[in-house]
């Protein structure tokens, strides 16, 4: 499983971008032979002309074809980085169940 991360301002420290490295691969290791490629994007999103908090979206391709995808915003990177990998890895439970029971 590749994951690449992609910050889009050049605020984002390295830390986070391991930290992002790592929280998305630990929600997603049990996925790992349905799993093509990942990519994680973080950004800083701007309110009301002021800096306002991160965002972080993670981004799947499966095998042997699809994608699904997961977003969230925190006060910070590290927040939105926690909830973007729990949301991921929630669904792609949610995902295998679904093939088991199917």
């Amino acid at each position: 499983m590749r994951i690449d991360i992609i910050a889009t301002d050049d605020s984002t420290t390295p830390q986070a971008r391991a930290y992002a490295e790592y929280r998305v691969f630990a929600a997603l290791a049990r996925h790992t032979r349905v799993i093509r490629s990942v990519c994680v994007k973080l950004a800083q999103a701007e309110r009301n002309g002021s800096a306002g908090c991160s965002t972080c979206s993670v981004y799947l391709m499966l095998e042997p074809s699809g994608s699904a995808r997961a977003r969230a915003q925190g006060p910070h990177a590290f927040g939105a980085i926690d909830r973007a990998a729990e949301r991921i890895g929630d669904l792609m439970a949610r995902r295998s169940s679904e093939t088991i029971s199917s």
